[in-house]
């Protein structure tokens, strides 16, 4: 569903170059909207001594597409109290991923600066791709940076429902962007252009299934450092019959040539509601070769965190992340 008739790479780049004149024309404000961006220690409001940073392992966690920032909410106090450091990375994650890549990269230099050599990485959704790309990308050779002491040592990346083979549902990602900026606004951190400054949509189109952006990133040799693994969600929130009344509803608003787009989005949809995805992610998507890969019941964030404040329940993957972490002590 190309953008006026655009490719989808021509709609990518014409939404770049719309960015980077929104960023030149307002300068001051780009400058301050991009303070809230990398990475940061949590708890926000707690000082540690440096070396007590020092002597624990480094957790990094990395959100997904238009995260507001909750989706960590159980997994990183527990991770706290089990005696990690860790590290939120915050991004504006509607740019398009290599972009995103490349700012982990800068804070991972940062990191190493202050003394710490290694470090862990969990990633939910398209964090696993943003972190893939850092350290698979020939450009920022990690590997060869990790072994000049640029960056920290990546010992492991346990990515959490991540679309390594694309979504289709990436096309509307116009709902999530909605409540992205508005948590922004509520913490006083949106201004009016966030929209565009926190990126221009490009990363839609680069987990969009078959993209440039996958074809390139899974054509590369996994890591060959770093022990990955993939958590991938098997419960859809929509039964059948709700998908196909809400493709009926699209089919009468869209052009006969968009009908066949909407109707593979929607036999995507209905796969996962036989088991076989979280709901937004199918869990074909989720698998690479030769990484180790387990399924747990869950929708795309309830497997990693809670709907809810008040809940005391315990998502699934959140104890199966730390006893891996704990494992690499």
């Amino acid at each position: 569903m190309a953008y006026l008739g655009y490719s989808a790479e021509e709609e990518k780049e014409l939404r770049r170059k719309i960015r980077e004149s929104v960023k030149e024309t307002f300068p001051e404000q780009t400058a301050t909207f991009f303070q809230s961006f990398g990475l940061f220690y949590f708890p926000s409001d707690q000082k540690m001594p440096e070396e007590a940073i020092l002597s624990r392992r480094s957790v990094v966690l990395i959100h997904g597409l238009d995260d507001p920032g909750k989706v960590w909410q159980n997994l990183a106090p527990v991770l706290v109290k089990a005696d990690f450091n860790v590290w939120l990375m915050h991004y504006p994650n509607d740019q398009p991923i290599v972009e995103s890549a490349r700012l982990l990269f800068e804070e991972m230099k940062r990191l190493n600066q202050i003394g710490i050599q290694r470090v862990s990485i969990v990633a939910h959704s398209m964090g696993g791709l943003v972190s893939r790309e850092m350290l698979t990308s020939p450009e920022m050779a990690y590997e060869k940076a990790a072994k000049d002491r640029q960056v920290p040592d990546v010992d492991s990346l346990t990515m959490v429902g991540t679309p390594n083979h694309g979504s289709q549902l990436a096309r509307f990602r116009v709902f999530a962007e909605v409540r992205d900026q508005f948590a922004r606004l509520t913490k006083g951190e949106a201004s009016w252009l966030g929209g565009v400054l926190d990126g221009a949509g490009e990363a839609k189109i680069d987990l969009l299934p078959g993209s440039q952006f996958l074809t390139e990133l899974n054509a590369r040799p996994h890591p060959a450092e770093v022990d990955q693994m993939v958590i991938a969600g098997i419960t859809s929130p929509w039964t059948e019959g709700e998908i196909k009344n809400v493709l009926v509803r699209l089919n009468e608003h869209v052009p006969k040539n968009g009908q066949t787009q909407i109707n593979a989005l929607g036999d995507q949809m209905i796969s996962m509601t036989h088991g076989l995805g979280d709901g937004l992610v199918s869990v074909e998507s989720t698998r690479l070769d030769g990484i180790p890969h387990r399924t747990i019941k869950g929708t795309h964030l309830s497997m990693i965190r809670n709907i809810t404040q008040d809940s005391q329940r315990t998502p699934p993957a959140v104890p199966i992340i730390v006893d891996r972490l704990r494992k690499e002590e």
